[in-house]
């Protein structure tokens, strides 16, 4: 087995964790959701980085992900350029990143989700993008994240992992509910990892990246 082949262990190992915690957070209320995506978004003002950052790639919450709807407010509010992702509709399983407007146009992808209804040509690259915020399903102490399997995320942005890129990338931070986080979870090869993790109750920021 080379190193860019699933390990079946491993996978069987994500497949569990990914059923636990989207159980979990999938328990969590409305009302306490939007508590925290207001506490979530304070934090993220509260980052020497958000002031100088022109450009913010955000989600919309699906699945029991933490609101991010108060923080996509306040990016309108701020008039940072925010961008939405929109998947490719052919492989690879790749995203774009679609600049998002208050009144622009929703459609549901073939997973179910609500992206942007704009030209291809409207997405940004992801070197010009100054913070990525990624939705997760678990992260832990060592910045490792866990997704929700499709390795979206993973394929746009293996790139950046190459050094030529150092320079190039946005700072990528999670977006979570404390009870998301793990201490340790299964890693692989192409997992992207993150720079940072932002919850309803604090900021980390992973030794060695910032």
């Amino acid at each position: 087995m080379t190193q860019f082949e699933p390990a079946p262990e491993i996978q069987a190992q994500k497949r569990e964790i990914r059923q636990t915690v989207r159980q979990l957070r999938n328990q969590i209320s409305q009302q306490e959701s939007t508590q925290a995506g207001n506490n979530l978004c304070e934090h993220l003002l509260s980052m020497r980085e958000y002031p100088k950052a022109k450009s913010v790639a955000c989600f919309l919450s699906f699945d029991g992900e933490i609101n991010t709807g108060p923080l996509i407010s306040k990016l309108h509010q701020d008039n940072k350029i925010c961008l939405l992702p929109y998947l490719r509709p052919s492989k690879p399983n790749r995203l774009w990143f679609m600049p998002y407007e208050k009144g622009d146009k929703l459609i549901r992808n073939r997973l179910g989700i609500s992206e942007v209804c704009k030209p291809v040509n409207s997405s940004h690259r992801i070197s010009t993008i100054d913070l990525l915020l990624m939705p997760l399903v678990a992260f832990d102490i060592n910045g490792n994240r866990l997704g929700m399997g499709g390795g979206f995320y993973d394929a746009s942005l293996c790139h950046l992992l190459d050094p030529e890129f150092k320079h190039q990338r946005p700072l990528c931070l999670g977006i979570a509910f404390e009870r998301q986080k793990l201490n340790r979870l299964p890693k692989e090869p192409w997992d992207f990892p993150l720079d940072g993790v932002i919850t309803e109750n604090k900021i980390y920021r992973f030794d060695g990246v910032w």
